[in-house]
């Protein structure tokens, strides 16, 4: 099924255009705005949510299609589909500018109309779409830092990668990493949208993510420990194998709880980041923890020990650590104090109050060993040539 958001300018012809969509017998979910292509930006939140994006306006021209590539280039995988009366040869080669896919005129051609939607069908069944990369923080004890490093790390993927990401909050305490992320609260939480899980859909999930940025989206934890224990492993299943097809990146901070829920959530996890400190409550608690994940099944590759509030002078330095948990550590977070407290007064992430600082380049990099860098393709003598060297970020490696 594909979802289609349909901008009309005409309450008259909408209808048509969906009886249109109906002939082609390619199954699709449909809504519907009334309103012109200038107004296009109002509808930002649900044409990230479509497949295809259908623009209905007989006045549109070429100097109004600002909308429509804002949307476009915000959401790659979007087709949009233009309808107008008579299309000018400046409007077509604006609209071919700009990436629109196929620009219809009145009366609508139905085997155009089906052709088009059985195409966008077949890419979306081929698994064209994203195949979203799930990790999951967990931590032995409280104070580990889970939360503050899955909020920046999903922050820099987003702002500085250029991914879709959607950060999961599944704490079972006070669920706060929304918080730490904008001064407003979300408009539903993980527990509203279980609560109406039976019409999950990329339209409710949509409406119940709060959004900090253009590539970035938060599902609030329900707050409250009686709420959180009401949730199911069923439905936090069906809420992962949407966002999957939504989002590049998948972050879930786990905590320090372990039940049905989050442990479903680990089991369905590409990556495990066990977050410890050096500390004989971490080590003790870190090397049960690691034992569960074995106990589970988890091969160690799946598992990775990042350290948070690293400190080389420290009495349990990182050969004590690795020895007594029995793994090697995969990254090092540095302290820095005054910059986290700066960060969480202004409720921004670290990553853009201070993004020169030691923790947030350890940020960053930890986003590069979790979601390594797209390599470039291989070029031709001549593209070797003329192309510029492309900047690549370093590599992390294990202990470093």
């Amino acid at each position: 099924m594909i979802d289609i958001f349909l901008i009309s300018s005409s309450a008259e012809r909408a209808p048509h255009i969906v009886a249109r969509l109906e002939e082609s017998g390619v199954a699709h979910c449909l809504r519907t705005a009334y309103c012109t292509a200038r107004q296009l930006r109002t509808h930002a939140r649900a044409i990230r949510s479509a497949d295809l994006l259908i623009v209905d306006d007989v006045d549109l021209s070429a100097h109004e299609l600002d909308g429509v590539e804002e949307a476009l280039a915000c959401s790659p995988a979007l087709h949009c589909m233009l309808v107008t009366q008579a299309p000018s040869a400046a409007l077509l080669t604006a609209a071919m500018r700009v990436g629109v896919r196929q620009v219809l005129s009145w009366p609508l051609d139905a085997y155009k109309v089906a052709t088009v939607l059985t195409h966008i069908a077949a890419k979306k069944s081929a698994g064209m779409r994203r195949a979203g990369r799930v990790v999951s923080f967990a931590s032995c004890k409280g104070g580990s830092g889970t939360t503050l490093i899955a909020v920046n790390l999903a922050w820099s993927l987003a702002a500085l990668r250029d991914r879709r990401v959607l950060l999961i909050d599944l704490s079972q305490q006070f669920a706060d990493a929304s918080l730490l992320m904008a001064n407003k609260p979300p408009p539903a939480t993980l527990s509203d949208l279980c609560s109406r899980i039976d019409q999950l859909d990329a339209a409710l999930l949509d409406a119940c993510v709060m959004r900090v940025h253009a590539n970035l989206d938060v599902l609030a934890g329900a707050g409250d420990p009686l709420k959180a224990a009401e949730l199911r492993p069923e439905q936090l299943k069906q809420i992962l194998t949407l966002a999957r097809e939504r989002y590049d990146a998948v972050l879930i901070d786990i905590g320090q709880s372990l039940n049905s829920v989050t442990i479903h959530a680990l089991d369905h996890s590409d990556a495990i980041c066990m977050v410890v400190r050096q500390n004989l409550l971490y080590l003790h608690g870190g090397r049960r923890m690691l034992d569960i994940f074995k106990e589970l099944g988890y091969p160690p590759g799946k598992v990775r020990v990042v350290v948070n509030q690293y400190d080389k002078n420290a009495c349990i330095n990182l050969p004590t650590l690795e020895r007594t948990l029995g793994a090697t550590v995969a990254h090092q977070l540095p302290r820095d104090e005054k910059q986290v407290d700066e960060a969480l007064n202004r409720s921004v992430p670290l990553v853009t109050s201070a993004h020169d600082s030691a923790l947030a380049q350890g940020i960053r990099l930890l986003g590069d060993m979790l979601w390594p860098p797209i390599a470039e393709p291989r070029k031709g003598m001549l593209g070797r040539l003329f192309a510029a060297r492309p900047t690549v970020p370093p590599q992390l490696k294990p202990g470093h």
